[in-house]
């Protein structure tokens, strides 16, 4: 069967036709409008629509590896389960745009805006990118595991059981996120904010979080086991049986902060504040670089094995 041409793709489109499961690789509708079309299923392998116009097009399924989306307006597409490995999506506008396990392996997303887009269970892993925009974006389970998104927002995005092993945040924002669950293992997140997120049973295990920002988070029982916290500002945070152990947080705030029932056994403490925090039950054993005073504060406050 003959690939149709891009005319004969807009002239169907005009006409409202479907081109469900069409052979359409390499196609270049750049700069076009394809608004509300059907893709369904199609296999648009290398398609250029760079500053094309996609709002409310359905890409679901489709296959759209290497495709170039680069200043694309993809505002309410369905992109559920369509496969867009290493596919090109820098400067595109994806606002509230459904891509529901879609396959983002390797893409490139920087300065791309996905406010408020559904990205639960999609595979993000290896995408890379500089201010990507995922503001109040739902990723509840979603795959960022080496992901490179330096200056990334995630405010107020639903980050719920997803996965970002090894990835590099630094910088980024997660000023209100849910982390709930989330598994951090080993990323950077230095310089990054966590303002006021919530980070119940989270896993930040041997990550960096050098200078980071968590004000007022709630991360209780989450492990923090080996992780770098030096000069992170913990002021008010909730630690309230979380795990510390061998923890690096040499100069950080942990002032008004909960640290109950938590375990910062072997951890390094040089020039960390303690003032007004909540330390009953909190296990301090072989801790280093604490002052006697703060030894006798911490023993007056219920602290143990100080």
């Amino acid at each position: 069967m003959t690939q149709l041409t891009a005319q004969e793709v807009l002239s169907q489109l005009q006409a409202s036709q479907s081109l469900r499961q069409a052979e359409l690789s390499g196609i270049d509708l750049s700069g076009q409008s394809v608004d509300e079309g059907d893709f369904i299923e199609a296999c648009l392998r290398r398609a250029n629509f760079t500053q094309a116009s996609c709002q409310g097009t359905n890409f679901s399924g489709a296959t759209l590896i290497m495709a170039d989306f680069q200043g694309a307006d993809l505002q309410r597409s369905q992109l559920e389960n369509a496969v867009l490995t290493h596919a090109h999506l820098e400067d595109a506008n994806l606002g509230r745009s459904h891509a529901k396990g879609a396959k983002l392996y390797g893409a490139f997303l920087t300065s791309a805006n996905g406010e408020q887009m559904v990205l639960d269970e999609a595979d993000m892993r290896e995408v890379s990118g500089v201010r990507l925009n995922l503001k109040d974006a739902s990723c509840v389970g979603t795959m960022f595991n080496r992901a490179k998104l330096t200056k990334a927002c995630f405010e107020m995005a639903n980050l719920a059981r997803s996965h970002w092993e090894q990835a590099n945040l630094s910088g980024a924002d997660f000023t209100a996120a849910n982390l709930e669950r989330a598994v951090l293992g080993e990323v950077n997140l230095s310089g990054a904010t966590l303002l006021k997120a919530s980070g119940l049973n989270a896993d930040f295990k041997r990550a960096n979080l050098t200078d980071s920002v968590l004000k007022n988070a709630q991360f209780d029982w989450a492990t923090f086991v080996e992780a770098v916290l030096k000069g992170a500002d913990c002021h008010g945070v909730s630690f309230f049986n979380a795990n510390l152990t061998g923890a690096n947080v040499e100069g950080a705030n942990f002032s008004a902060s909960n640290l109950r029932e938590a375990c910062l056994a072997n951890t390094q403490l040089e020039g960390a504040c303690f003032d007004d925090c909540n330390v009953r039950g909190a296990l301090f054993t072989d801790a280093i670089g604490l002052s006697e005073e703060q030894k006798r504060q911490l023993k007056k406050n219920g602290a143990l094995n100080v």
